[in-house]
């Protein structure tokens, strides 16, 4: 049953407009993820049933049967590994895009409605993420007691998008003593390299999880803001 107190109701119209962008985005990407997983989990399937009817393999001592394996299936199951390890690795990639892209469109929104003195582009970072949130904060001058502990569940994970954007997901020792490992989250050791791995998708449906939380509570206070402002 619909639940009437489920509606928000915002003095700024833009805000639906924004919140509906957001909403079909994220509903996006938890299809994507359900998709590519399930074609994912058949190709391991199988893989997995090819071996298993392999009456050769099975015929041969056990001796025999790492060689043989090697040689005819070894290929194919690492090419498996990296085609996940990619797949899981474009999600991330793409999450932290969407998140990013949402916060400047929301921005731009709002410089365009008000006249500040300082621009967007005056706020001088390296890192957008915080360019946006300043702007937010400093310029637009939003109340974040509430959003502030849904913002840096997110932040921290940048880290592990910028490895992964810019090191093919190799992290150096001085980034894997920031890096926060979560649920779904692992490294996995090369020789003498350290590799993120996204081992669960639950990892990425935790980043859509808080990205959702954060602009629900973001456009509250925007709203609150702008009537602050309006008045």
């Amino acid at each position: 049953m619909f639940d009437v107190n489920n509606i928000i109701i915002y003095k700024w119209d833009e805000l639906y407009y924004i919140e509906l962008e957001n909403e079909i985005g994220v509903d996006a990407f938890k299809k994507l993820i359900t998709n590519q997983e399930e074609s994912l989990l058949s190709t391991q399937t199988k893989f997995k049933d090819l071996i298993k009817s392999d009456k050769e393999l099975a015929s041969l001592e056990d001796i025999d049967k790492g060689s043989y394996y090697r040689a005819s299936y070894e290929r194919e199951e690492i090419a498996i590994e990296e085609l996940q390890r990619q797949q899981r690795y474009s999600i991330c990639l793409s999450v932290f895009s969407f998140y990013e892209g949402r916060l400047k469109s929301i921005c731009n929104q709002i410089e365009k409605k008000f006249n500040f003195k300082i621009k967007i582009n005056d706020l001088n970072s390296n890192d957008d993420l915080m360019k946006y949130w300043n702007y937010l904060e400093k310029v637009f001058e939003i109340n974040t007691d509430k959003i502030s502990s849904l913002f840096t569940p997110i932040k921290q994970q940048k880290i592990v998008r910028n490895i992964i954007a810019h090191q093919e997901g190799i992290a150096n020792e001085d980034q894997l003593k920031k890096i926060n490992i979560i649920n779904g989250l692992g490294i996995k050791k090369f020789g003498l390299d350290h590799q993120i791995q996204i081992v669960e998708i639950s990892y990425l449906f935790f980043l859509i999880e808080k990205i959702t939380l954060f602009f629900k509570e973001l456009l509250l206070s925007i709203d609150v803001r702008h009537k602050e402002i309006m008045e």
